[in-house]
């Protein structure tokens, strides 16, 4: 799978399933990895799940479209920890991880369109391992979001319905500041005029007029769409390279 940095084009369609089910239940998973143009001063990608359905039985799908196996996440009786304080994170990259989770929650703040909760820092040890090594096996392919495409490791923790990752590639490494450069660069996508009607938007997905998330028609705005979105709850992050930071190392954050 091609990366950011060798991509032709604002789009990489990296894989698109679709699945229709029986009766009553008509499912789509369309799983789009879109990566900015060379010009532009952001190097992050986005991976934008999106589960949509119209069901009116009780066997909905859950998941992200990758595959039918549940993830190996630290499951729903793991205890998950907002931002207050520093998480303890056995991985060694608590000050980063802290960084990850203020830094997305005070952006978040700032979000007067529509009132959006805090997300949560989900930060078992579990997770922590399995989100790390999507992050080191993307930059050692060069590629992202692949684990989280073929679930290499899968590290979803709970029974989401729908999933989403973002990902911070070369140029940002992994020291507290490269993060919030970097998350910051993805916010600031809500100022692009094709990223207009994200702002305040609550579809799944960013269905919304005027927000091209995958960047179909400009500037993509999948890493805001995300970032803001009022669906998902929960965050977790994660760290390639060396703890406690790298200045070149990768950093992908999972939403649910």
């Amino acid at each position: 799978m091609p990366a950011c940095a060798t991509a032709p084009s604002r789009l990489v369609i990296v894989a698109t399933r679709t699945r229709l089910g029986l009766g009553s239940l008509l499912s789509a998973n369309v799983t789009l990895v879109s990566c900015p143009s060379p010009s532009a001063n952001t190097r992050a990608c986005v991976l934008l799940t999106m589960v949509v359905a119209t069901a009116a039985c009780s066997s909905a799908d859950h998941g992200g479209g990758f595959n039918d196996a549940p993830g190996d996440g630290g499951g729903a009786g793991d205890s998950s920890h907002a931002d207050s304080g520093a998480p303890m994170s056995a991985d060694g990259f608590e000050a980063s991880r802290t960084a990850c989770i203020n830094k997305i929650n005070a952006l978040r703040a700032t979000n007067t369109a529509v009132a959006l909760a805090p997300y949560m820092l989900e930060d078992t040890a579990t997770i922590d391992t399995c989100v790390d090594t999507q992050a080191n096996n993307d930059q050692r392919l060069s590629s992202p979001h692949n684990s989280f495409i073929n679930s290499t490791p899968a590290c979803m923790w709970g029974s989401a319905t729908g999933f989403a990752q973002d990902e911070c590639g070369p140029g940002y490494g992994t020291t507290p500041a490269g993060i919030e450069r970097c998350l910051q660069d993805m916010w600031d996508e809500s100022l692009k005029p094709n990223c207009k009607g994200c702002v305040g938007c609550t579809a799944f997905g960013g269905a919304c007029p005027n927000c091209d998330p995958s960047g179909m028609l400009g500037y993509e705005c999948g890493h805001y769409v995300n970032m803001s979105a009022p669906y998902f709850t929960m965050v977790a992050c994660g760290f390639a390279g060396p703890p406690p930071s790298s200045a070149t190392a990768w950093a992908a954050q999972n939403f649910e």
